[in-house]
């Protein structure tokens, strides 16, 4: 019985990660190419970006906006300012655009409640979300809408590229993984649908939005999407459609990233978990291969350790593995002091990498599970 968890354990950690990738890879080319028919779309769009405290980036991420590729007075940029305490209000009030809107909030709340205030407000029949700190292509938004003159495509995504920081130590570690990420999204588009979306670079149809819960700390840009599709709209990917933003300086600070983010994804379950139901196909599939089974593997890993460790006293076989996960956990802890004292070690920061964001994963989820994580 222990190993068969074990094994199950370790396949539950490949198939994830791995073989989910070749099977939707061979799924997409097996797939019955359909050419969309794309026609020049030039709706109202407003870009919406919930913004605290960003007063060394907002003024250039409003002038790259302002320059982008599409009509003047089709775009508007509505920015909500959580109770911002530097210059981030007086920085966007210094813009004398009519298209540049600035709603300041008196008390912080998170993310989640400034945009259910501002896409109300919004007059654009597409909705793109951004971040203060992203930055578009020129031809990033007129990208971003033409999949919209397709009835059956109610969101879209663009691709986000990571450009390395000042003080870069964690980007390639960071760019592998978006890198592959971006590879899953495409296929997935390709197939029917994608799962979520990237914060930084999507779009909706306003009238799809449905207001997110306020109560507890969710990830919009999973969330919202994933509503779209309970109502029987695709989500495409479009790789055309690109957004720059920088890597982190160091793992340990995308580390409480992924706390944050752990936390609010497993938050969120309750929300769309009917879409797990066998019902929904390709949909269900997709989430629980590229989602649910991802978000279990900090367990996974820890059931693999507990059970090796066990077997090694009967099996030369399973002493030998657990030698090997001893083995990576050294060279984490390398990863992390070299990190600390500013060594470069190369591809060894890779089992570092892995196992941080692991960790982060599930201390989001023993912050879900004590209610530690608040929507602000």
């Amino acid at each position: 019985m222990m190993e068969i968890i074990f094994w199950v354990s370790l396949l539950l950690i490949i198939y994830t990660y791995l073989l989910y990738g070749v099977i939707i890879w061979v799924w997409s080319k097996f797939k019955r190419k359909k050419i969309d028919k794309v026609e020049c779309y030039i709706p109202n769009v407003s870009v919406v970006i919930s913004a605290f405290n960003e007063e060394n980036i907002i003024h250039d991420r409003i002038l790259n906006l302002l320059e982008v590729d599409y009509p003047k007075d089709k775009i508007e940029i509505l920015i909500g300012s959580d109770n911002s305490s530097d210059n981030t209000d007086e920085i966007i009030k210094k813009f004398n655009q009519d298209n540049v809107h600035l709603f300041s909030f008196s008390i912080r709340r998170g993310k989640a409640s400034v945009l259910n205030d501002l896409i109300p407000k919004a007059k654009g029949e597409i909705i793109i979300f951004s971040d203060a700190n992203t930055f578009y292509r020129f031809n990033t938004v007129q990208e971003l809408v033409q999949n919209f003159s397709m009835k059956n495509v109610g969101a879209v995504c663009g691709e986000l590229i990571l450009k390395p920081g000042l003080i870069n130590t964690s980007g390639k570690e960071e760019n592998i993984y978006w890198t592959y990420e971006n590879a899953l999204k495409k296929m997935e588009s390709m197939i029917k649908t994608i799962a979520g979306a990237t914060g930084a670079v999507y779009a909706i149809r306003k009238n799809l939005f449905v207001s997110l819960p306020i109560n507890k700390a969710v990830m919009d840009d999973f969330l919202i999407p994933l509503e779209v599709i309970k109502k029987g709209y695709a989500i495409k990917y479009n790789p055309l459609a690109i957004a720059y933003e920088n890597s982190v300086d160091s793992i340990q600070k995308e580390f409480r990233r992924k706390v944050r983010i752990g936390a609010a994804n497993f938050h969120g379950i309750k929300n769309f978990a009917e879409l797990l139901h066998p019902r929904y196909g390709f949909v269900a599939f997709m989430l629980w291969s590229h989602k649910i089974i991802r978000w279990c593997v900090p367990f996974l890993l820890l059931i693999c350790l507990c059970s090796s460790a066990i077997l090694s006293f009967c099996s030369d076989f399973f002493l030998n593995v657990l030698c090997v996960e001893i083995t990576f956990l050294v060279l984490s802890i390398l990863g992390f002091l070299a990190e600390k004292f500013n060594i470069n070690i190369g591809n060894l920061r890779i089992p570092y990498y892995f196992l941080a964001m692991n960790a982060a994963l599930f201390i989001g989820f023993i912050k879900f599970l004590f209610k530690r994580q608040n929507a602000a």
